[in-house]
């Protein structure tokens, strides 16, 4: 099989295709455990339903975050 090798912007749309793709993933982790941690509440007959509720948060790091990306950027 011929192996043919990949022009420079060949090689920068891969990199962008793949950071997308990682950022998409992330988010829909991060959905996924906020939902976990915080549900959807449904139901409330309150007259201010339209305003969220107040919920303490915990906040992540951003150097958590962004450190494993980092390696697969790299």
């Amino acid at each position: 099989m011929n192996e043919t090798t990949l022009s420079n912007d060949e090689r920068r749309c891969l990199q962008m295709w793949f950071r997308q793709a990682i950022a998409k993933l992330e988010l829909e982790e991060v959905t996924d455990v906020m939902l976990k941690e915080y549900p959807v509440e449904v139901g409330t007959d309150s007259p201010v339903a339209h305003r969220p509720t107040t919920v303490s948060r915990r906040r992540v790091s951003r150097s958590r975050l962004t450190s494993h990306l980092k390696e697969l950027i790299v």
